[in-house]
């Protein structure tokens, strides 16, 4: 039987904040909160894997073995959440830069030690947050997909969205081409959902979600995003104030050791990757142009560059950053700093917390019985 998400709160998780005082962290609160948004990211990601099943079940159904695998999703893939990581721990530690370096390498060298680094959990999990969830069975389907012609393609689509919104769809198409703005095209309210979509979206989630003004009536998927990400990359500057000292004596360190003046941007960054994508041909780089305001190599580090290759001046680079940090204090107590910030960010909304993780249990629970065909 469909189990319906309890409806502690209407539509979205909306997380607003309030003017009374901020309550105490501890760490068991950090604990608690971490380990529950750790699991709701992974629950969430075995949720777009099952709901694809659902969707492509759909489909073959109606004799479609070839998909678009993104648009079986919604083309939403959920964020992916390790754990409380503070933007300094973007520079690699003095282990990790000695093993991988930035990991630039890794994607722009072909050899069979990149290759092999591509696999290796300490890589993986330096990158998970930033690689985020993926699927590689996605990128044969892709290439399945792409081989199809385009009345195989536009059969598909009306089966899964529905002829009337395919119908609505292909005209904005049509619009958006002959349109000079998006504001001239007035097509109407968006049909709502139907095919394989809309019967995938009432097994998983019990319907989509209704919203209503005055242009009328909009239907969407229920919004099933980590509620942290309601407060996007925020806490930076809290936690620069606390390590100012620490941040001024990094940057001279890397200054010291030839790589020119740097700044942390308004969320903590660092344009490390950029920086060493400079020392690779530009065959290696997709011709990708590099940003003015990243550091230019130094003629010291062209030398190295010319003598060595792009490989040993990044694993230099690599080694310089992680030494600076080390040195200047930047691994003291800064990660527990972090997850405190971000923790009293959301602690007075941890029942929203504890909800969003249950709901995506139920939706899961939901697509489940359903391949089991309860």
């Amino acid at each position: 039987m469909r189990r319906i998400a309890t409806a502690l709160f209407a539509g979205t998780l909306v997380l607003t904040g309030c003017s009374e005082p901020e309550a105490e962290v501890t760490a068991e609160d950090i604990a608690s909160l971490e380990q529950t948004l750790v699991h709701g990211s992974a629950l969430s990601w075995e949720l777009t894997q099952v709901e694809t099943r659902v969707a492509s079940m759909c489909m073959a159904d109606l004799g479609f073995d070839v998909h678009d695998a993104n648009t079986l999703h919604g083309k939403v893939t959920p964020g992916r959440f390790e754990g409380f990581a503070s933007p300094y721990a973007e520079i690699p530690t003095v282990e990790q830069a000695e093993k991988f370096a930035f990991g630039a390498w890794v994607d722009f060298v072909g050899s069979d030690e990149a290759e092999a680094m591509q696999a290796d959990p300490d890589f993986l999990a330096f990158n998970a947050a930033e690689e985020g969830w993926w699927d590689t069975a996605w990128d044969e389907a892709r290439e399945e997909w792409e081989a199809t012609d385009e009345e195989y393609q536009q059969a598909w689509n009306e089966a899964f969205v529905g002829s009337e919104r395919a119908a609505y769809d292909a005209a904005r198409t049509a619009a958006s081409e002959e349109a000079e703005e998006d504001e001239e095209i007035d097509l109407g309210t968006e049909p709502p959902f139907g095919g394989c979509e809309l019967e995938t979206i009432e097994i998983v989630y019990g319907g989509p979600a209704k919203t209503e003004d005055v242009d009328g009536v909009y239907w969407s998927r229920p919004d099933t995003e980590n509620p942290l990400a309601q407060f996007g990359d925020t806490g930076y500057e809290e936690l620069s104030a606390a390590y100012a000292d620490e941040e001024q004596a990094f940057l001279d360190c890397i200054e010291d050791r030839g790589h020119g003046e740097w700044e942390f941007d308004e969320f903590g960054g660092l344009p490390m990757f950029e920086y060493v994508r400079r020392a690779y041909p530009a065959e290696m780089t997709l011709y990708i142009p590099v940003e003015d305001t990243v550091p230019e190599l130094t003629d010291e580090h062209e030398d190295l560059v010319e003598a060595e290759g792009p490989q040993a001046f990044e694993f230099k680079a690599a080694t310089d950053f992680a030494g600076c940090a080390e040195d200047a204090g930047l691994r003291d107590g800064a990660e527990d700093a972090w997850a405190r910030i971000k923790v009293g960010q959301i602690i007075d909304h941890e029942v929203e917390v504890y909800a969003w993780e249950q709901e995506i249990e139920e939706y899961l629970g939901n697509a489940q019985d359903y391949l089991a065909g309860n």
